[in-house]
């Protein structure tokens, strides 16, 4: 039967090939930009073969698509040997000029950026699209709507210019900004109003601190979100059944902060947070490599207390951080939560799958063109082949921005190899900083006075990252010349050996320092980001008292302050050996990270010198980010001298404070304590406290707020709050990649005077940083 059947197919299947009519002709009629040969290229029917009415439906569909065309018929004629296909079109006008009208709310790169993120940005000299446009339209309408400008209105201008060409005019009429004049919780919300504003991220009430922030403005986009927040802040304070409904949109008249009347909206958010919850049962299962008990001390949830999902989540991240530091990467940290309704109880168990160790295939630096690969892989703490530890990883990236020779083009690019997911390829791409910087300068700051300077300096002299300095400075209050080299790693060893050689004159408000000597320098990085330093000086000083006379005016006397060190020259020979940890992130523009430091110097006549002496520091520093890319900065150091086998303390070696380098609002080296003369006699102990508050302003400007305290005492003297020298203000810092420092202008306010005709406010220009 089935042969039969497949016999007789065989016999009509040329009887209905025969019946079906070939295509005879494609015919392209009106194209004029678009070409003929690229309206073939869209077609899945060719000449020759079969004509399908289906087959030509589905390339109607495809050139419609291209935009190309406003119009296109599609017609079969009837042929000699079939079908002749004529496609007629319509080309869409090309845009020429594209211009977008905005107001001072939305500026015109917002639309244009908006646009690319969805791929519908409107290019000159492409093919002009009414259903394109209409799309632009709804784009720039939700753009708007998120600004809170809910009064917006669009219009569109489509002008007709030269043969087949429009000019594309969006114009925006932004209208007043909508704000939220109040939110209202209907429900027993059993926590404080201001909790569950605090929780939302937008659509916050109208107050000073929300339109300064920008947070008043009333976004219908994000008003879900903003309730999904304030459940999470529900559960965060342990009401797991907390429910929010959708929230409800009234007008409201209310007066703006500067009294004008304004409608806004006000918003109404059902809430029933249900019953509070507390922690039960904890239990942790699915580890192999890490000890029960070791982990659940990592569990911050804590029997009988209230339960928090945010504590949970903490609790989740700290589990997974320290799995990956020793190299977990694909680590899973999965709590699960059982609610007893009954007790009002949580029971969590958190599920650990540990997965499979992760260890490093390829490490690539790409962007280094004068610095020396081994340069930066040198400060990997991790070599190719070792478990991939995450903390391992980021120190490495913080030690490699330490070094001031490149900062990072992006995030390192960590990718699992394709054929074993188990060892990872990382690529680190990296762009060189300014390496060489060549000044002839002139100008004036509170420390050097008036001056003229010349100066070469590298941080990267031959690629390897050494350091070679030399400077030529004289002016009223300074004359300096130096010349310095540092390697920072000897015979590819982690161990630093360098040297300075200057010659220095110093001019202090009453008295005079020469300073000729040389230092010996070197160090070694001791493990993770602990480093160790030993330097050694000798230097020859000269020192000489002026403005300091005897009642005739004429000789100078040496006051007993001076400790006996006054006019005369002496061979200082000391060692400084300094203990210290920095993860702070740049050198240059700092953003997060802490600096701790220890040092002690230590003269000594054994040494071949003059002074006997021991003068300890201790050094901190924080920055962390803060708003945004606003960063807190905070710095406190204290200092001692104390001379030892009856040697008195030399007075270069005292204390003063004062200028832009310690209590920024004052003129250098005036804060200490002073005779009845008014003169400075120097501390023998000094603490200085710094804060700032950094806003970065666009390019390299950067607003500071700041608050400096501090004061340089006697030995036998305490410090206290009431004695204390502050200075308040704000600063504009410029920083010129070129130079590797910032020009700073400071205004300020001090709290105290040091001489009855001393202004309250202070205004100077300054450069370097003050910590």
């Amino acid at each position: 039967m089935k042969k039969a059947v497949l016999a007789l197919l065989l016999l009509a299947l040329p009887g209905l090939l025969a019946a079906q009519e070939v295509l005879e002709k494609i015919e392209i009629v009106g194209n004029d930009r678009v070409t003929t040969e690229t309206i073939l290229y869209y077609l899945s029917a060719r000449e020759g073969n079969f004509y399908s009415d289906s087959q030509l439906r589905r390339d109607f569909r495809v050139l419609w698509s291209t935009g190309f065309f406003s119009d296109i018929r599609i017609e079969a004629l009837t042929g000699t040997r079939g079908r002749i296909v004529r496609i007629t079109v319509e080309e869409n006008p090309i845009v020429k000029v594209v211009t977008y009208k905005t107001g001072k709310k939305v500026k015109e790169s917002d639309i244009v950026n908006k646009l690319k993120e969805r791929d519908e940005h409107l290019l000159p000299y492409s093919y002009y699209s009414p259903s394109k446009l209409e799309k632009i339209k709804g784009t720039i309408s939700g753009l708007l709507f998120e600004k809170g400008l809910l009064a917006s209105a669009i219009e569109v201008d489509v002008r007709r210019m030269g043969k087949n060409e429009v000019e594309v005019e969006v114009r925006i009429e932004e209208g007043p900004k909508i704000r939220v004049g109040d939110i209202e919780f209907d429900g027993e919300a059993k926590l404080a109003k201001s909790d569950l504003v605090w929780a939302m991220k937008d659509n916050r009430p109208h107050s000073f601190f929300n339109w300064v922030a920008g947070k008043d403005v009333y976004k219908q986009s994000t008003v879900q979100e903003d309730a999904d927040r304030i459940k999470k802040k529900f559960q965060e304070r342990g009401y797991m059944e907390a429910t929010v409904g959708e929230p409800r949109i009234e007008e409201i008249e209310k007066r703006k902060i500067f009294g004008k009347k304004q409608t806004m909206m006000h918003i109404v958010v059902p809430v029933n947070p249900g019953y509070i919850y507390r922690v039960g049962d904890i239990k942790i299962e699915g580890h192999k490599t890490f000890s029960t008990r070791g982990l659940q001390s990592m569990v911050r949830l804590k029997p009988g207390e209230v339960y928090s999902t945010k504590v949970r989540e903490k609790s989740v991240d700290e589990i997974s951080e320290l799995y990956r530091d020793y190299g977990f990467l694909f680590i899973q940290v999965i709590p699960v939560e059982n609610l007893d309704p009954r007790t009002k109880m949580v029971n969590v168990t958190f599920n650990i799958q540990e997965n499979e160790v992760a260890y490093l295939n390829r490490l690539e630096f790409r962007g280094n063109v004068y610095t020396k690969d081994k340069v930066i892989r040198r400060e990997m703490m991790i070599r190719e082949g070792d478990r991939f530890s995450l903390a391992m990883f980021k120190n490495s990236i913080l030690r490699i921005k330490q070094l001031g020779l490149v900062d990072l083009e992006k995030e390192p690019d960590i990718k699992p190899n394709p054929e074993d997911p188990t060892k990872i390829d990382v690529q680190v791409n990296v762009k060189e900083l300014q390496r060489n910087n060549i000044q002839f300068t002139a100008g004036y700051s509170g420390y050097e006075g008036t001056f003229i300077s010349f100066s070469y300096s590298t941080v990267n002299f031959l690629g390897a990252g050494e350091n070679l300095e030399f400077t030529i400075q004289t002016g009223k209050l300074v004359k300096n010349y130096s010349f310095g080299f540092s390697e920072p790693y000897l015979f590819d060893l982690p161990i630093t050996a360098g040297f300075n050689i200057y010659n220095r004159r110093i001019n202090y408000p009453w008295y005079l320092r020469k300073d000729r000597g040389i230092d010996l320098i070197t160090g070694a990085r001791l493990f993770g980001m602990w480093r160790t330093n030993l330097t050694y000086t000798y230097a020859n000083i000269d020192s000489q008292i002026i403005d300091v006379t005897d009642d005739s005016g004429d000789t100078p006397i040496v006051p007993p302050y001076m400790g006996g060190f006054g006019t005369g020259k002496y061979n200082v020979s000391s060692i400084t050996p300094m203990l210290y940890r920095s993860t702070i992130d740049s050198p240059l523009t700092p953003t997060k990270g802490t600096m701790y430091s220890l040092s002690v110097k230590y003269a000594g006549t054994f040494l071949g010198g003059d002074v006997d002496l021991l003068k300890p520091q201790v050094e901190f520093t924080r920055y962390q980010p803060f708003i945004g890319k606003h960063v807190l900065g905070f710095h406190a150091q204290y200092q001692v001298v104390k001379a030892i086998k009856g040697s008195p303390v030399p007075y270069w070696e005292r204390f003063f404070l004062g200028g832009e380098r310690s209590i920024r609002g004052y003129d250098p080296y005036r804060i200490g304590p002073t005779d009845a003369n008014g003169y400075n006699m120097g501390g023998d102990k000094a603490l200085v406290l710094n804060a700032e508050y950094i806003i970065p302003v666009g390019g390299p400007i950067y607003a500071i707020l700041f608050f400096d305290m501090g004061n340089a005492v006697s030995f036998n003297q305490s410090f206290s709050l009431k004695d204390m020298y502050t200075s308040s203000g704000i600063e504009a810092r410029i920083f010129v990649p070129a130079l590797r420092v910032p020009f700073r202008l400071i205004f300020s306010f001090n709290n105290k005077k040091i001489f009855p005709n001393d202004p309250d406010f202070a205004f100077r220009f300054a450069v370097g940083t003050t910590f």
